[in-house]
């Protein structure tokens, strides 16, 4: 039976810990899918991505991390999204909104991994040109976010200093003080 939506949403958890253990390519296309349903403005759906598996787009993946995400050196699947700002709503004021519908596209991606039984955690420690350069993107598009996808991982293969990073209890905002209800 699938679990309620709002216990999705609270089981979602960023560790840091992650298993090297290959994901089949029936997983990775599940989180293909549930990335590509995302809503966007205009139905433009401005997300691209690259879904990395194999040894060699991995090596290339992992050199764009930055140093406090060696962590991360580890997961089977490394996720680069990236989109093009002329590629979906810019609005007569100004308001762009390519980044948000990738983060739409990126949570439902998330969100499919917790219901897989994932980690996927977003990262914004790696160098976007780095990705763009080894990965022959157009000049235009823009790498937004890297996103580290495995099965948990053990802590204790995390560097000292990172255990126990992801025990600490999960803060959130009471609903006062992130919405005013008129």
């Amino acid at each position: 039976m699938p679990m309620p939506f709002i216990e999705l949403l609270k089981a979602r958890r960023a560790s840091r810990a992650v298993s090297p253990d290959p994901l089949d390519e029936k997983t990775v296309s599940a989180l293909v899918e549930a990335a590509r349903f995302a809503p966007s403005c205009y139905n433009k759906q401005p997300w691209r991505y690259l879904f990395m598996t194999s040894p060699g787009a991995l090596e290339k993946a992992r050199s764009a991390l930055a140093k406090g995400n060696s962590w991360a050196l580890a997961a089977p699947l490394l996720v680069a999204a990236y989109s093009k700002p002329s590629g979906d709503c810019v609005l007569p004021d100004g308001r762009s909104y390519h980044q948000f519908d990738v983060g739409m596209s990126v949570m439902n991606l998330m969100l499919q991994a917790t219901e897989l039984g994932l980690v996927a955690r977003p990262m914004a420690g790696f160098k976007p040109q780095a990705v763009h350069d080894a990965f022959g993107l157009d000049p235009d598009d823009q790498v937004i976010i890297m996103i580290a996808v495995g099965r948990p991982g053990d802590e204790a293969s995390l560097p000292e200093k990172m255990r126990n990073l992801d025990d600490a209890p999960r803060q959130r905002l009471a609903p006062s003080q992130m919405a005013r209800i008129l």
